[in-house]
């Protein structure tokens, strides 16, 4: 059978896995009834549409009546195939719990009483969106011969208004007023804008947040109202009645000329009882670490401690109150500041001591007179567990090889000398095997084991005074302290003596930034194997990278993730560079005291890892490029072995197994003839690195009620590692801009995640090579180098063996 009538098969029997359970999905339905087959959203006129993707999904979701999920796309509904197999016992036992956990779905039968709720519910939308004369009808099509029926609702949403000016109504006191008008620069309401309800809120929450920084403490949201003038009108329109429900009979407005516009007045009212123009002061505060009940406000038994005008009250004094005071922003003798609030729940939440925390605010009338009404503050906390313990796995698997273990057990203790400070120690081991075909059995490649820990503490120490900076910038201080041990079986075994100084802070919500002013690297060969020596003692770069070596340097970390500020459908980016320069004071100190360190390393690093996320309704596409560039200097003429980057594995490369590609367009002949598994199997590394990911992640379907979802994705990678300067054993290997795009190796693949209760994604994928580095006329015509769409063939073993299985915890990227 050639190879192209097996493809054909291979396409025949593919297409009948899907289209077969979409076969009967109507066989079940009485005469009259038809299966919803899908809703449509058909805009009539887009001429003025903004955000016509978010409007879309919208209006969808404003829909009644839904038609059965589907898998993948619109025409393969598993669940309701999975129904329809069992449909007399579900007809009979509606709380089965396959119903119940939502993996079989009845039939949704077409219910055309729906269809004017749901257009009131999108006309709703549309006017809150600034669409006041949107026009909707519906057509249903029905397919008599497969009973199934699509509801198309044609939509003119008409033209949305521009804000022309924006008002304010007298406000009766005149220091709200001065506080408003001083603020306003910063309006969402500008000049030119499409209006939305929105957008009107964001201003109602702005304004409010502004007087509660004041020391408003009593205002809210509900003292700010909305009136839009459209202009030539005579009537306003007030946002705060019932528009939703009869939006065209409200708006009796001649619609104008395109883009009209109209005006916005803003209402700021007192409320009923007064206090919402009243400021407020604080007195004093209240903090109780170790909170049981109500009780604890009177309890007498209970320990007490005062700095200034806050008072701790313990059960247990089991964390130190002055690391506690040091982390909240509200003051006594001040004015009311919802930011100080906000501030101090994130710092306390963020010491990690705390199971809950809280604040409440109360009048306290112990204190009268000074022109201004007084509160106190009870900050509330509630005790969380000291010690945590934590596991976690990771594993690659493919035909011919397994990579498959890497397990992480650690300890940590949140609350040391009860000043919140952070210990952690973690224990990893790991194992890696190949399969020889020869003997047809696995042998171990390589095994891996360290202990690593690490003290943590919740501000700068030495030299930085807290006078420097700022506990709201998250500070931390990290002392860290590891060995770790690999062993490349009949190759070498090192162990690498790791520590760490290290500042972290947060200059925002979105940017990071990590400072070590010192790490040391120790790395001691401990044995190596006599036929890897002979290797090395004939390959130049093997001898310079494989050696014992003192690394002595500094770090420098910025991150931007602005993930937090992405709502639903907006985008979001994530960027990481690091600076890492090594040798430079040990070689200062060897001109102090020659030879007081013979080897040690000198090198300057610079890594990047650029990612962006497009949201939509019900996928996410992750873009990623990362790599990084070492060049070695001084004494150093290449970087060290653990310095080094690779490429490959779950988390990289995911065509290849890890460390088994490049550098460059070095290829390795005598691999290839089947050099013995000793030397053959040497580590792949490079001084730089270049790599690009694309993944398209979807939502496939949801299990009991949401806590196990299954998503898909497919995606590709891109990249390799070069060395920094040519090599005589490496031919090919150096980075050369002429020689680039022979250089990159590229994959393609599909995978499975499988999003436990939100806890954690076990994650399954496979790819194949799609292009191997290179342009060579190898001996071995089996060996191919460039493009090899050609040769892919799921029907011929070989082709299949090539596939590289990935297990692993979490996304990739």
């Amino acid at each position: 059978m050639s190879n192209k009538i097996r493809v054909h098969i291979l396409i025949i029997v593919w297409m009948a896995a899907l289209v077969l359970p979409s076969c009967n999905s109507t066989r079940h339905l009485k005469e009259g009834e038809y299966l919803l087959k899908k809703n449509e959203i058909n805009f009539t006129d887009t001429k003025y549409l903004e955000n016509k993707g978010i409007l879309t999904d919208n209006l969808d979701n404003a829909i009644t009546q839904q038609p059965n999920s589907s898998f993948l796309f619109d025409g393969l509904k598993t669940k309701l195939f999975l129904y329809n197999l069992r449909y007399e016992k579900y007809q009979r036992d509606n709380t089965n719990f396959q119903i119940e956990s939502k993996s079989v779905e009845a039939p949704v039968i077409y219910d055309s009483s729906t269809i004017p709720q749901s257009i009131q519910y999108m006309e709703a939308y549309l006017f809150h969106q600034g669409y006041f004369y949107a026009k909707i009808s519906d057509t249903t099509i029905f397919n008599h011969k497969k009973k199934k029926a699509t509801v198309r609702y044609n939509i003119d949403p008409g033209i949305n208004y521009l804000i022309r000016r924006v008002y304010f109504k007298d406000i009766a006191d005149p220091e709200i007023n001065r506080i408003i008008q001083e603020d306003f620069y910063a309006t969402f309401l500008r000049a030119g804008k499409a209006y939305s309800a929105s957008l009107v809120e964001q201003e109602r929450v702005r304004l409010t947040n502004i007087l509660r920084d004041r020391g408003y403490y009593y205002f809210a949201n509900s003292n700010i109202s909305f009136q839009l003038d459209t202009v030539n009108a005579k009537d306003f329109m007030k946002l705060d009645e019932s528009i939703i429900s009869d939006a065209a009979d409200l708006v009796t407005l001649k619609k104008e000329a395109p883009r009209p516009t109209l005006d916005i007045y803003i209402n700021v009212d007192n409320s009923e009882d007064g206090k919402a123009f009243k400021r407020y002061g604080i007195h004093r505060i209240l903090v109780f670490p170790d909170y049981i009940d109500r009780s604890d406000a009177r309890d007498s038994t209970m320990i007490v401690k005062k700095i200034d005008n806050t008072t701790f009250r313990y059960h247990d004094y089991y964390v130190r109150e002055k690391v506690v005071n040091n982390h909240i922003f509200i003051r006594p003798n001040g004015y009311f500041v919802q930011n100080d609030y906000d501030k101090t729940i994130t710092e306390l939440n963020q010491l990690g001591v705390f199971e809950t925390v809280r604040g409440v605010y109360f009048e306290d009338t112990s204190r009268t007179g000074e022109g201004i009404d007084w509160l106190s503050c009870a900050i509330i906390l509630g005790r969380a567990r000291k010690y945590d313990f934590n596991l976690s796995w990771e594993g690659s698997t493919g035909t011919t090889y397994t990579l498959g273990s890497g397990a992480t057990a650690s300890f940590s203790n949140k609350n040391v000398a009860k000043g919140a400070n952070l210990f952690t120690t973690s224990i990893n081991a790991g194992i890696e095997t190949q399969f020889d075909e020869a003997t047809d059995d696995f042998f171990v490649l390589t095994k891996t084991a360290g202990i690593n820990t690490s003290l943590e503490f919740p501000k700068f120490l030495f030299p930085i005074s807290k006078e420097r900076y700022s506990i709201s910038n998250t500070p931390r201080t990290q002392i860290a302290l590891g060995a770790n041990l690999l062993d490349r079986v009949n190759f070498f075994t090192l162990v690498n003596l790791t520590s760490r100084f290290t500042y972290r802070w947060r200059e925002t919500s979105t940017k990071n930034w990590e400072v070590s002013p010192f790490f040391i690297n120790d790395i001691n060969m401990l044995s190596v194997d006599p036929q890897f020596q002979q290797k090395l003692a004939t390959n130049e770069y093997l001898e310079k990278t494989y050696r014992e070596t003192f690394i002595e340097g500094e770090n420098i970390t910025w991150t931007f993730n602005n993930a937090s500020k992405a709502k639903w459908y907006d985008d979001y980016s994530y960027m990481k560079f690091s600076l890492e320069e090594a040798g430079g004071v040990v070689a200062g100190l060897n001109k102090l005291s020659p030879n007081m360190t013979a080897s040690f390393s000198q090198y300057v690093k610079l890594d990047y890892d650029l990612r962006h996320y497009i949201k939509q309704k019900h996928s996410t596409t992750a873009l990623r490029f990362y790599g990084g560039v070492g060049l070695p200097y001084g004494q150093s003429e290449r970087l060290p072995y653990l310095k080094q980057y690779f490429v490959g594995g779950p988390f990289s490369m995911r065509g290849w197994k890890i460390r088994t590609l490049g550098p460059g367009t070095y290829t390795d002949t005598n691999d290839i003839a089947g050099e013995t598994r000793s030397t053959a199997l040497i580590d792949r590394t490079g001084d730089i690195k270049l790599e690009m990911n694309a993944e398209y992640r979807f939502d496939i379907f949801r299990l009991f009620g949401g806590a196990l979802q299954f998503n898909g994705a497919v995606f590709a990678d891109a990249g390799n590692i070069w060395l920094s300067s040519p090599s005589v054993d490496y031919p090919g290997g150096e980075f050369r801009l002429n020689t680039l795009y022979d250089a990159f190796a590229v994959n393609g693949g599909a995978g499975i995640r499988i999003d436990i209760a939100s806890l954690f994604i076990l994650r399954v994928d496979w790819a194949v090579p799609l292009k191997v580095p290179g342009n060579l006329d190898l001996p071995d015509k089996n060996i191919k180098q460039g493009w090899i769409l050609r040769d892919i063939d799921p029907l011929y073993d070989k082709w299949r063996r090539s596939i590289v299985w990935n297990i692993a915890i979490g996304y990739p990227f």
